[in-house]
């Protein structure tokens, strides 16, 4: 696999450039292992990576141009968090940026990276403490609510699709740190001495300390010691309270006796012994990793555990230090990191102490806001209580880093003794000045996205002239009337504008109407145009007067457009109707009368239009009597306002407005073929409230062919809609859409097509009883017949149904309870179908195209509704052939399922068994998976000790028909453990020939 050459180059030092899949690894390397589920995509080589890596500029805007672009979202530009900087999630690196702000609020960390110095120009893109300097560096100075990672995810060699997979935070931080101090290893710091080692610039050092390895013998005291480094440890979340008992739990030893006692080799014997972990020496910031993810045995899936476990704000790690050595243990709370969700994936966030400010955040990607430590305490996760059905909160913490109070032992790092005031004189001049280049160009576009996003355009008409203004919408009314002066008279050319400023003034205009509209009071003049609610487009007028005149007197009257409908419930051309805009509502219903030449007021009844629901959608609301006395002034009916009228009682049930405005809003578009024909070309506009029929009824003359001959699918692949009292709604038709026209008779509501398969056995199977076996025959299926059946149908009917196909297909069965009608799980047969139970309620899962097994039997059968039919197998553990392992299949009848515990299987196991050694007591079940039939060797890891008190309806096991259940006699010792060494290797047990397999190992 290819990789990029070293991007630095140049330089007397020349660092090595870091490259994290995420792993990092030197120049000239061998291929890096696969790290975090991937490896290292291979980087073009025709690729080269700019001086410097990618600028600032470049890393927030995602773009290579070196420019911003144009066009933001508008919660960019809002203002920054008082309480700090957000990091983007680029798609799953919510886990990374939880990290990653941990990192950053911790003072030793951020000083840290600060005081790296990159040994060339050249040391860019693919440099991670540089990316990780830039990154903090924008968070600290910069003004951006939050910033992209994308720059440092490209030094770690991720490409787009990386970010999508989420991934452990804990593996993430290991090998992040390894490639910080890899890098560090062989650079400067900014005292510019060359660093040895992890003497001081070692990220490792302020999170790694030590524990010990040991095996004790119980006998002599002699044993194995090994000290290992630990960047973090892990603590036992099954059955803890605390973070202190899980401690304990962690420097418990365990005990090596019986079968598992240790050799040890002062005593030349196998003894009894303590094997454990203890914690040596502590680092400054030390990690602890709740195991909140563990495995349940019982359904072989991975689990989270939301319980309940207590952590402090302040920690004392004395007690469970090995011996106790110089120095402080007494640590405080620095960030909690949290999982939010299940096994199998979810969100993470993070609570951080900010130290340098004392304020606790929560930091949840672009967000940084503040919280109490009743927010902490929160993330302890939920008690659980008897009774309580509700599932347990998701959300809880996951990792805590908590960091060394007091002043520092003498292994520190001397960056922990440093008093925190980080500046920016800390970071490297070149990252600062792009900082502030940054923040100048971003106000910059700032400024520029509220001047757009404030600006009003606004339409002035003068006579025949016009003028469009753009004003800020917090300037002042009498700021808009200046700017409109000055346009029109600016447009007349050397012409002057025959008024002076104080003898204009704008008034709205109403361009539906084509009249003028509000008048502004004087008051009005210094309030803004946005307290005046002025939008853009909005049309006004500059009305005039002579020198010590007055301004023309808005009129009292308005003009109402009244419209009505005609025989064919068509819209008329409106009326004009002039009235007192204080007139009450009966006299504009008598000029409408009037105008309309209606009955008269009593039976004119008057509409106006509202907008319905988000879809801009209209719709016609009724004006009743008891608004008769209410001035259309206070009924907001202005200049211009549209009425409809028609005759009738008012309010009453029927309109005929109403439904011409209804049957507008719900008329929808759609698009069908002609039978026989694959163009969709042909449309129909009907109510999508309609049932489906209707749009059938609809279609039918165009076809030409009654509706009982076609069929309507909602596209040609899918299946027909049988519900003909659908809406078409319901449906999910909708406006624009298609419909597929089929030939054929339609099925009705309730009906599906099933296909038939009869189960041809080899021999005859027959009855089986409760307790008794019934060899399964092999699962050889013949395909019989394609039915429209009825969800409604009963086991009793469907057998009397398929009873002649049965026949015909040469059975001589004569009675329809000899057969049995199962459901078909892929290749094996599951739940029956009971005598007076519906296909429908018995199994509900039968849809269209379902294939279903009807089995022959030599005996009528009647199995009751809380019967349960299921295949038996034994295990034979000590048989020597794998093909033995696995014995006596059969079929078995438990009555009364949903209340038989499993003790009253063993009684009918022993039955089956047909073995009188094989006493109740002796039985031992468990549930396999079906795939492990073909590997009997999967039955030894299986749970044989089951709680037999619970039913085999309940949890663990499940079972419904056709599930199988194995069995063992518990007295049957597992493969024997010595051989017959009398025996030759051709004889019984191994039959050996060439090329077989012997294993062997050390007896003692």
């Amino acid at each position: 696999m290819g990789y990029p050459p070293d991007p630095i180059g140049g330089g007397e030092e020349g660092c090595t450039s870091c490259s994290l899949r995420v792993s990092l690894t030197m120049s000239a390397p061998p291929p890096p292992p696969p790290l975090l589920g991937k490896k290292l995509p291979p980087v073009s080589k025709n690729k080269k990576a700019p001086a410097g890596g990618a600028s600032l500029q470049q890393a927030i805007s995602g773009s290579s141009s070196g420019t911003l672009p144009t066009v933001r979202a508008a919660n960019f530009f809002q203002e920054k968090s008082a309480y700090g900087t957000g990091l983007s999630n680029q798609g799953a690196t919510c886990y990374m940026n939880s990290l990653l702000q941990t990192l950053y609020l911790t003072p030793e960390c951020r000083q840290l990276i600060y005081a790296w110095r990159r040994p060339s120009e050249s040391a860019g893109t693919f440099s991670i403490p540089f990316q990780l300097q830039r990154l903090f560096a924008r968070m600290q100075f910069g003004l951006v609510p939050s910033v992209e990672t994308k720059d440092l995810t490209r030094s770690f060699g991720w490409e787009e699709g990386d970010s999508f997979d989420q991934h452990d935070v804990q593996e993430l931080m290991k090998v992040l740190f390894d490639a910080l101090d890899s890098t560090f290893a062989n650079t400067k710091g900014k005292d510019g001495d060359k660093q040895q080692g992890q003497d001081t610039m070692s990220i490792n050092n302020l999170f790694q300390g030590h524990l010990e390895d040991y095996i004790t013998c119980q006998t002599c005291g002699q044993g194995s010691r090994r000290v290992d480094a630990f960047t973090d440890v892990p603590l036992v979340v099954r059955g803890m309270s605390s973070v202190q008992d899980a401690l304990v739990m962690f420097n418990t030893p365990e005990i090596l006796d019986g079968d598992n006692k240790y050799s040890c080799s002062t005593c030349g014997s196998k003894q009894d012994a303590q094997k454990g972990l203890r914690l040596v020496d502590l680092p400054p910031l030390l990690t602890l990793q709740l195991k909140r993810f563990d495995y349940d045995p019982a359904t072989w899936r991975r689990v989270k555990l939301n319980t309940r476990m207590t952590f402090p704000m302040e920690l004392g790690m004395a007690p469970y230090l090995a011996t106790h050595t110089e120095g402080a243990h007494m640590y405080d709370l620095l960030s909690v990191l949290i999982h939010s969700g299940g096994a199998m994936g979810g969100h993470y966030f993070a609570y951080v102490h900010d130290v340098l400010n004392n304020q606790w955040v929560k930091v949840n990607d672009s967000q940084v806001t503040a919280i109490t430590p009743k927010d902490i305490e929160a993330m302890y996760g939920e008690e659980e209580a008897p009774g309580k059905s509700a599932p347990l909160s998701s959300t809880n913490a996951y990792m805590l880093v908590y960091r060394r109070r007091g002043p520092s032992t003498t292994t520190e790092s001397k960056l922990t003794t440093a008093t925190f005031q980080i500046g920016s004189e800390d970071i490297p001049h070149d990252v600062r000045d792009e900082v502030t280049k940054e923040n100048e160009d971003f106000m910059k576009e700032r400024d520029e996205y509220i001047k757009r996003r404030d600006n009003l355009s606004l339409k002035v008409l003068y006579g025949s002239d016009s003028t469009v203004i753009n004003i800020n919408k917090f300037q002042t009314l009498s700021d808009a009337v200046d700017h409109a002066y000055a346009s029109l008279s600016s447009s007349g050319g050397d012409q002057p504008f025959p008024h002076a400023r104080e003898n204009v003034r704008l008034r709205g205009w109403n361009s539906f109407t084509q009249s003028p509209g509000d008048i502004y009071a004087e008051e009005d003049a210094k309030k803004t145009l946005d307290a005046l609610h002025f939008h853009s487009n909005k049309q006004l007028i500059l009305e005039t007067r002579e020198p010590g005149g007055e301004f023309p007197r808005p009129s009292t009257k308005i003009i109402i457009r009244a419209v009505g409908l005609d025989q064919s419930n068509e819209f008329l051309a409106p009326v004009d109707i002039v009235i007192e805009k204080t007139a009450p509502l009966s006299q504009l219903r008598t000029k409408a009368s009037e105008s309309m030449r209606l009955s008269g007021p009593d039976t004119c009844r008057l509409f106006r239009l509202i907008l319905k629901g988000g879809d801009g959608a209209r719709e016609a609301e009724e004006m009743d009597a008891t608004k008769n006395d209410t001035s259309l002034e206070q009924l907001n009916i202005a200049e211009g306002t549209v009425i409809y009228a028609e005759e009738g009682a008012i309010c009453s049930a029927e309109s005929g407005i109403q439904q011409r405005f209804d049957s507008e809003r719900f008329m929808i578009e759609i698009g069908y073929n002609r039978l026989d024909e694959k163009t969709y070309d042909n449309f129909i506009s009907v109510d999508r409230r309609k049932p489906l029929r209707t749009l059938k009824a609809r279609i039918a003359p165009v076809l030409e062919c009654p509706v009982d001959t076609f069929k309507l699918c909602k596209n040609a692949l899918s299946k027909e809609f049988k519900d003909e009292d659908m809406t078409i709604q319901e449906a999910g038709l909708f406006d624009g859409c298609t419909v597929h026209i089929a030939k054929g008779s339609p099925m009705q509501k309730g009906q599906l097509k099933a296909s038939f398969l009869i189960h041809v056995p080899t021999v005859e199977p027959s009855l089986p009883t409760q307790g008794e076996v019934t060899t399964i025959p092999p699962p050889t299926l013949k395909p019989l017949q394609s039915l429209i059946i009825s969800e409604s149908q009963t086991g009793a009917e469907l057998r009397a149904l398929l009873l002649p196909y049965v026949k015909e297909s040469g059975s001589s069965v004569s009675d329809p309870a000899c057969l049995r009608v199962r459901e078909k799980l892929g290749s094996r047969m599951g739940k029956i179908l009971r005598t007076n139970k519906s296909l429908k309620q018995n199994l509900p899962n039968v849809k269209d195209g379902s294939e279903l097994i009807i089995q022959v039997l030599d005996a009528p059968e009647d199995l009751q509704n809380d019967d349960m039919l299921l295949e038996v197998v034994r295990f034979r553990p000590s048989a020597l052939r794998v093909a033995d392992m696995l014995s006596e299949k059969a079929e078995l009848v438990v009555p009364n399922a949903s209340t038989a515990p499993i003790s009253g299987l063993l009684p009918l196991l022993s039955q089956v068994s047909r073995n009188p050694q094989i006493g109740p007591s002796l039985v031992q079940v468990t549930k396999p998976m079906r795939f492990m039939l073909a590997d009997p060797f999967c039955l030894f890891s299986l749970n044989w000790e089951v709680d037999t008190d619970r039913t085999i309806t309940q949890s663990p096991w499940y079972m419904t028909d056709g599930d199988i259940i194995a069995y063992k006699d518990g007295a049957e010792p597992d493969w024997p453990a010595i051989v017959d060494t009398d025996r030759t290797i051709t004889q019984s047990p191994w039959y050996m020939t060439d090329g077989d397999i012997i294993a062997y190992k050390d007896g003692a």
